[in-house]
């Protein structure tokens, strides 16, 4: 009896791999893998790495890995998390949420305030069939259009000023 509950002790306690990533993710396969060292000098190669639906990082190598291991047979592993502890953002409030890029800083930060804050060291494009803001804007910088600009049903492409001084209106903007 006391052989099966080894047998079970053991099984449990390889259930779990905590390691760092030794290489790139292998993004060829319709399941990605990674090459994780975990302790003991343990190598395991082609370990499927699952990531939450709609959301997907490629981490780095010396990333923090977590691989569960199948009924503790180390031959059947997955990888379930990673991270990277020389990257983290280290502003953090308690209650905020963050989703950076480990390299250029750029990052969403969703504040225990409630506001949320977009920064980015390179251009911020945003693609959309429209886009409403349902407050004031303001800009610290120019702002260019490459179509018309409409305050209320005025244009400023097409508007023209009516003359005081003499008959007739303005031309249109230059």
């Amino acid at each position: 009896m006391s052989n099966a509950f080894s047998r079970l002790g053991r099984r449990v306690s390889m259930a779990l791999g905590l390691g760092r990533l030794t290489s790139n993710t292998d993004e060829q396969a319709s399941t990605h893998t990674v090459q994780a060292a975990l302790a003991g000098g343990e190598l395991r190669s082609d370990v499927p790495l699952l990531q939450q639906v709609g959301f997907h990082s490629r981490p780095l190598p010396g990333s923090d890995v977590v691989v569960l291991f199948q009924a503790g047979d180390r031959s059947r592993g997955v990888a379930v998390a990673t991270g990277d502890q020389r990257y983290y953002p280290r502003d953090l409030q308690p209650g905020d949420a963050c989703l950076y890029h480990v390299k250029t800083g750029a990052r969403v930060w969703l504040k225990a305030d409630g506001s949320i804050s977009i920064s980015t060291s390179g251009p911020l494009n945003i693609t959309a069939s429209e886009a409403a803001f349902n407050c004031p804007i303001t800009s610290t910088g120019d702002i260019s259009a490459k179509g018309d600009v409409l305050a209320g049903k005025i244009s400023l492409t097409n508007h023209k000023h009516p003359v005081q001084a003499a008959p007739g209106t303005t031309g249109a903007p230059e």
